[in-house]
């Protein structure tokens, strides 16, 4: 039989191993960190987003991005002077939806990522061109179902054509307007973006109402951290 201050003594014990086990949680993986090198830790980071799920934030819009699949690959890290920021070029495929409109892409991707508290961590979100290309789509089916001329034009570089012709004019005549995008399929390069919208439009004109279907190529490029549509936005 033990006595009190022999168990005493191994629940001390006890606490004590449970001390260095909870600092070795912390230590080694910064340890391992310190021997693999930014590098490494920036593509762990954002491989692990495979398994674990990618959820990107879409400026201005209430529902996220969400992934249903998607892959990393062909991974490439600059790390910038002073260690402190990195930049992560690789390819991306992705089936997700925004909402109700199923997006898919496949391309080129630029990730920035920074230290912070000693790890490494997306600078604003882990596919930023992919997030811009759909905030742009996303902007511009709001300013059609609305039929916002002024919205659009800030959606096309400046001196740019805004939207005219008969399409945009039967738009405007149109009653309780719904434009929908069904589906967002996009191709990603480096500077540009070209997209295939799968859209339903329902409303009603003064002679008949309307529900129809279609398919619409755009393309984008890259202005700043923005993509804004050209040559036309329909």
């Amino acid at each position: 039989m033990r006595t009190t201050e022999e168990w005493s003594r191994l629940g001390g014990l006890v606490i004590a191993g449970l001390a260095v086990l909870a600092a070795c949680a912390l230590l080694v993986p910064r340890l391992l960190g310190f021997a693999t090198g930014p590098e490494v830790e920036v593509i762990t980071a954002l491989k692990r987003t495979e398994s674990y799920g990618l959820s990107l934030s879409i400026p201005g819009v209430s529902v996220p991005l969400t992934a249903q699949e998607h892959h990393f690959a062909r991974i490439t890290v600059t790390v910038e002077p002073g260690g402190k920021r990195a930049v992560a070029h690789s390819t991306l495929d992705f089936t997700g939806a925004l909402g109700a409109t199923q997006v898919g892409t496949a391309g080129v991707e630029r990730s920035p990522y920074v230290s912070k508290s000693g790890e490494w961590v997306p600078e604003r979100t882990e596919s930023p061109r992919l997030v811009a290309v759909v905030r742009a789509l996303e902007a511009r089916r709001r300013a059609l179902e609305s039929a916002d001329a002024e919205a659009l034009a800030h959606l096309v570089p400046p001196g740019n054509p805004g939207v005219a012709g008969p399409e945009w004019e039967e738009l405007k005549m149109m009653r309780d307007r719904v434009y929908r995008a069904e589906a967002w399929y996009i191709r990603l390069e480096r500077e540009e973006a070209q997209v295939t919208e799968h859209w339903r439009l329902q409303g009603s004109l003064p002679s008949r109402p309307v529900d129809t279907r279609g398919q619409r190529s755009l393309s984008l490029t890259l202005h700043g951290d923005e993509f804004l549509f050209s040559p036309g936005l329909m």
